[in-house]
C-alpha cells in the first residue's frame, strides 16, 4: 500500500532527486536533453529554453522533441490528486514516483487514452494507493521509479516507463490506422540475444558505454531520417523481440540493425538478428536488409555477408566540441533516399 505525500519539504525534495538524476546524464541538444544509454528526450514543459528542469518535465522517445509520451509535473499543492504525478511513500517509507494511468492526446484529432485504455494498452497493473482518489473519481496510479536507489536506477526506470508510454501511444494510433507516419519511433529495445552486453565488452562500464553508443546513433538516424522527410518505425513482436529500424527506403522498405562494433562477433550476432526478425515478424519478410556498423569489418566477413543478401554501411561516432556526433555513409543515405545537400529544395 502506498500514500500519497503531502509534506511540501519531502515532496520538492523527492522531485528534485528524480531531476537531478535525468540532468546527470542528460545531453543538451538544443532546447531538449538526450539520454542515449536509454534513448529518451526530455526538456522543461514550461520554458523549453531553459537549462533547468520545472515542475513540468516532458518525456517521449522521438528524438526530435515532436511528440511527447508523457509529461511528470509536480503540484503546486502536494498531494492534490487531480494533479496527475506524485510522490508516494509504502510502509517503510520508501519514496516512489507515481504518475496516473492516463494520458493526454498529442495533437487535435486524437483521443485522450483514459484509465482503461491505458491498463489494456500498456498491460500494467496500477498501485494500491490510500488516498489517491477524489469524490467521484478513481484514480490509477502507477510507478515511474523508486527514489531511494541510484541515480542510474532512477534513469532506467523513468526510460521504461516512458518507452511504455509512447507503446501504448503508438498501439492506440495502429488501431486508428494511422501508423506508420504520425507516431513517433518507439524507444531503442533490449536486444533478446544481450549482443550489445557481450560484444567487446570486458567489464560494466564498457558495457554501458556500448549501451549509449549505439542509443546515440539511433537517435541521430531517427533525427536525420525525420529531417529528410522519410518514416522510420520500431516493430516488436509480442515477446518482446525488438528491431532497431524499418525505414521507408525509395526502392524497398529497409530492415536495419545497428551495431556498436565491427568484430566477428558484432557481425554474427547482427546478422543472425536480420535472418530471425523476418521469422518472427512476417510483415518484415520482403524488406532489403542492412547491417549498420561503425566501419567495415575484414573482407571475408564483408563479402560472406554480401552474400547473404545483406547490405553493409557503416557511421562515425567521434567526439566534438566536447559533444558527441555521428555521421551515416553515403551509402546508407542513398539506400534511404536521403538527398545530398545541393539537391534539397
Amino acid at each position: 500500500m502506498l500514500t500519497i505525500s503531502s509534506d511540501t519539504n519531502l515532496v520538492e525534495r523527492q522531485f528534485d532527486t528524480w531531476r537531478s538524476a535525468l540532468l546527470e546524464e542528460g545531453i543538451r541538444d538544443g532546447n531538449l536533453w538526450r539520454l542515449p544509454e536509454q534513448c529518451i528526450v526530455f526538456r522543461n514543459q514550461t520554458d523549453a529554453k531553459s537549462d533547468t528542469l520545472g515542475p513540468g518535465t516532458a518525456l517521449g522517445t522521438d528524438p526530435t522533441g515532436v511528440y511527447w509520451a508523457v509529461q511528470i509535473n509536480e503540484a503546486r499543492k502536494p498531494g492534490d490528486p487531480n494533479v496527475t504525478s506524485a510522490i508516494a511513500l509504502d510502509e517503510k517509507n520508501r519514496p516512489f514516483l507515481l504518475r496516473q494511468g492516463r494520458l493526454a492526446r498529442q495533437k487535435v484529432g486524437d483521443k485522450h487514452i483514459l484509465e482503461a485504455e491505458f491498463r489494456a494498452l500498456t498491460g500494467l497493473s496500477p498501485e494500491d494507493v490510500e488516498n489517491g482518489d477524489t469524490p467521484g473519481k478513481k484514480r490509477e496510479w502507477y510507478i515511474v521509479t523508486p527514489l531511494d536507489v541510484s541515480p542510474d536506477e532512477i534513469r532506467s526506470a523513468t526510460g521504461r516507463f516512458v518507452d511504455i508510454c509512447a507503446k501504448a501511444r503508438g498501439k492506440e494510433a495502429a488501431g486508428e490506422g494511422l501508423l506508420p507516419d504520425t507516431t513517433p519511433a518507439v524507444g531503442l529495445g533490449n536486444d533478446e540475444t544481450g549482443g550489445t552486453y557481450t560484444v567487446g565488452a570486458r567489464d560494466a562500464q564498457d558495457a554501458k558505454q556500448i549501451l549509449k553508443q549505439q542509443g546515440e546513433v539511433w537517435q541521430r538516424l531517427v533525427v536525420t531520417l525525420r529531417e529528410a522527410g522519410i518514416a522510420i518505425s520500431k516493430p516488436k513482436h509480442a515477446n518482446g523481440y525488438e528491431v532497431d529500424a524499418v525505414i521507408a527506403g525509395p526502392i524497398e522498405t529497409i530492415l536495419l540493425e545497428i551495431k556498436s562494433g565491427a568484430t566477428a562477433a558484432d557481425v554474427y550476432t547482427g546478422m543472425g538478428q536480420l535472418q530471425l526478425y523476418p521469422k518472427l515478424l512476417p510483415q518484415l519478410g520482403h524488406h532489403q536488409l542492412v547491417l549498420l556498423l561503425p566501419k567495415l569489418p575484414q573482407q571475408a566477413l564483408v563479402k560472406a555477408v554480401e552474400e547473404c543478401g545483406v547490405r553493409l554501411c557503416t557511421y562515425d561516432f567521434f567526439e566534438e566540441s566536447g559533444k558527441m556526433r555521428v555521421t551515416f555513409s553515403d551509402e546508407l543515405r542513398e539506400i534511404c533516399g536521403i538527398k545530398p545537400p545541393h539537391q534539397k529544395r
